[in-house]
């Protein structure tokens, strides 16, 4: 009879640790990417841009659509068009080719159509109405001119960024 607990017990324990063992075996995403935090990045068209009018300021715009970017240009911005609620996966990379580092975004099924909708509309627009505006707090971090749509669900940030760059504007965008 005892050994019989005794049996008994090991199983149960056994059990106990492959279940436990299971959950953390579940897969997830790449190592180091995070979803973004809903309210931490922004997708915003910009309708104008003036070159070193925010005097190296990087922040504390004076509006709701008015933000400056690192290099002092200050941006009048459209409506949010996509934000963070809509990436799954952020990571900083190593960009290819070269020894600069990207920030890459994967955007869910219904991020992607919105991302694919907004980059066909600013591909066809005239400078600076062809610029997305990536707003993290309240500064534009990248504002990239689209040449084209890009409709895959993927997005790169790239800026010729250090690795110590990219990493802290994956983790500003992950909140």
């Amino acid at each position: 009879m005892i050994v019989l607990g005794l049996v008994l017990v090991a199983v149960l324990a056994t059990a106990t640790v492959l279940i436990l063992r299971g959950r953390d075996d579940r897969p997830t995403a790449a190592a180091g990417s995070k979803p973004a935090a809903a309210d931490s990045v922004q997708f915003r068209p910009v309708l104008s841009a003036e070159p070193q009018a925010c005097n190296g300021q990087s922040s504390g715009p004076q509006a709701e659509d008015i933000r400056c970017g690192a290099d002092g240009t200050r941006y009048t911005l459209g409506k949010v068009e996509l934000d963070g609620s809509r990436v799954s996966e952020v990571e900083a990379a190593q960009g290819q080719p070269g020894p600069n580092w990207i920030v890459q975004l994967t955007l869910d099924t219904e991020g992607a159509k919105l991302f694919s909708a907004l980059t066909t509309k600013l591909a066809a627009g005239e400078p600076p109405r062809n610029q997305l505006a990536i707003v993290v707090g309240d500064k534009v971090v990248s504002a990239p001119v689209v040449s084209a749509p890009i409709t895959a669900g993927k997005v790169q940030i790239a800026g010729n960024f250090t690795q110590q760059d990219a990493e802290k504007l994956a983790a500003d965008i992950t909140g």
